[in-house]
């Protein structure tokens, strides 16, 4: 994998880029540990953009858990 594609939680398959998450400890349930989800994208720069708002969104998820 090249350098340009280390974002994290950005991975590769083939020519599909991926979002591959930590579960916050609050919502894991005993089988998944992972969130992956497929971006049907090969386009490096598209992905970039959703895998960051993806990421905005699990971090938000995840400050409201230690609030409460």
């Amino acid at each position: 994998m090249a350098a340009r594609h280390r974002l994290a939680n950005l991975t590769r398959r083939g020519n599909i880029f991926y979002w591959r998450a930590r579960v916050p400890s609050a919502f894991a349930s005993n089988q998944r540990s992972h969130l992956a989800l497929s971006l049907r994208h090969g386009d490096h720069t598209k992905a970039k953009s959703m895998v960051r708002r993806l990421n905005m969104l699990l971090a938000e998820l995840a400050e409201e858990d230690r609030r409460a």
